[in-house]
């Protein structure tokens, strides 16, 4: 893929793609950190792009794993994780002597959640049912099980990753 069918093909989704860095991200700054490192991977990828049939999907896709990589490496600290401070944890979740130590640190990690993310698991572990979270954020029953199905599986690997 030459230079010009590159720009034509993904430089023109970039705004899109911009407003989803900034959803997931929370700021503007570590948006466009994450938006260089997609377009690099996308460049250095150029000559495998020409099967990709969904351009915007195929770019949502990566710059989503992109973004988990930055939190899991806790190389990004968004603006919004300082708002209010997670403080349920569900206990069948640690056990032992380092359950304190294990559930501070998850906390702190769903604090680095996206904004979206961290209020659906905060309303979920304070005992919220699907129904009062919904019509608390007015999304519909798939995204929000969608949403919480994510959320947790990252806290697993978090604390699969902590656990150690």
């Amino acid at each position: 893929m030459t230079a010009e069918q590159f720009k034509k093909r993904f430089v023109c989704i970039y705004p899109k793609l911009f407003a989803v860095a900034v959803a997931n991200i929370g700021n503007s700054e570590d948006a466009k950190d994450v938006m260089q490192s997609l377009y690099l991977k996308l460049w250095e990828r150029r000559d495998e792009l020409a099967g990709v049939d969904n351009d915007i999907g195929y770019c949502k896709t990566m710059l989503i794993n992109i973004c988990r990589d930055r939190w899991r490496s806790k190389i990004l600290e968004p603006e919004w994780a300082a708002e209010e401070e997670v403080t349920v944890v569900d206990d069948a979740m640690v056990q032992g002597i380092e359950a304190d130590d294990i559930r501070i640190k998850i906390e702190q990690f769903i604090a680095r959640l996206p904004q979206k993310q961290k209020r659906i698991m905060t309303m979920r572990m304070q005992g919220a049912t699907t129904e009062e979270i919904i019509e608390a954020t007015g999304l519909s029953v798939e995204n929000v099980r969608t949403i919480l199905s994510r959320t947790r599986q990252l806290i697993r690997e978090y604390y699969n990753i902590i656990n150690r």
